[in-house]
C-alpha cells in the first residue's frame, strides 16, 4: 500500500458513532463501489449492509492508503480487510501470494481464511491457512497451486520462508 507515513490512517472503532441515533444511515456495500463478484459474495454470507468499521475503512483501503484500524471482536474487521483484497487488491490473474495476513494462532489463522474465502468465491483468488501442527506438505502443495492470499501464524510462516516455499516478493498488502 502507501509508501508516504503523511497517508497512514487511524480507524477506531465506529460503533460509538453509529449507536447514535440522529447518525445517517450507512451506505449498503454496493454503495462502497464493490465489483458484482464480491457484492454477490457477501449477499451468500447473509449480510445485508455494512458494519460501521467497514463503511469506515474499505473506501481507504481499496484506493490504496494504508490503515492502522482498532475496533471490537465481532464488528467486522475481517470483512473489513478481506473485502478489498478480494474486489481489488489482490490480482486473480497473477497465481502468486499478494497479499498475507498474520495471526496470533491456528484458530484464527483457520478462521480468518475460511471468511476470506468465502469472500473470494466468486472473484477466482486462492486463500490459503498456514499454521504450525499441521502437515506442511498439504501446505506446499496449496502454496504453488498459486496462493494468493496467505492466512498464517509467523511460526509457520517463517518455516516457509526458510524453505522457500514461500515468496513475498509480490506481497501488496500486508494485515
Amino acid at each position: 500500500m502507501s509508501e508516504d507515513p503523511s497517508q497512514n490512517l487511524l480507524a477506531t472503532d465506529a460503533a460509538a458513532a453509529a449507536a447514535d441515533p440522529g447518525a445517517p444511515p450507512l451506505p449498503s456495500f454496493a454503495a462502497l463501489g464493490l465489483r458484482p463478484e464480491v457484492l454477490r459474495a457477501i449477499a451468500d454470507m447473509g449480510f445485508s449492509e455494512p458494519m460501521p468499521v467497514q463503511v469506515a475503512t474499505v473506501p481507504l483501503a481499496l484506493s490504496g492508503r494504508d490503515l492502522m484500524v482498532q475496533s471490537r471482536t465481532g464488528s467486522g474487521k475481517t470483512a473489513a480487510f478481506g473485502i478489498p483484497l478480494c474486489d481489488r487488491i489482490v490480482d486473480p490473474a497473477l497465481k502468486q501470494v499478494q497479499a498475507i495476513v498474520l495471526l496470533p494462532t491456528r484458530e484464527l489463522a483457520l478462521q480468518v481464511a475460511a471468511e476470506v474465502a468465502r469472500l473470494s468465491a466468486y472473484a477466482a483468488v486462492a486463500v490459503v491457512p498456514v499454521y504450525g501442527g499441521a502437515p506442511m506438505g498439504r501446505q506446499v502443495e496449496q502454496l504453488r497451486a498459486g496462493a494468493q492470499i496467505v492466512a498464517g501464524t509467523p511460526g509457520r510462516i517463517l518455516d516457509h520462508l526458510r524453505r522457500g516455499t514461500l515468496k513475498l516478493d509480490r506481497v501488496k498488502c500486508a494485515v
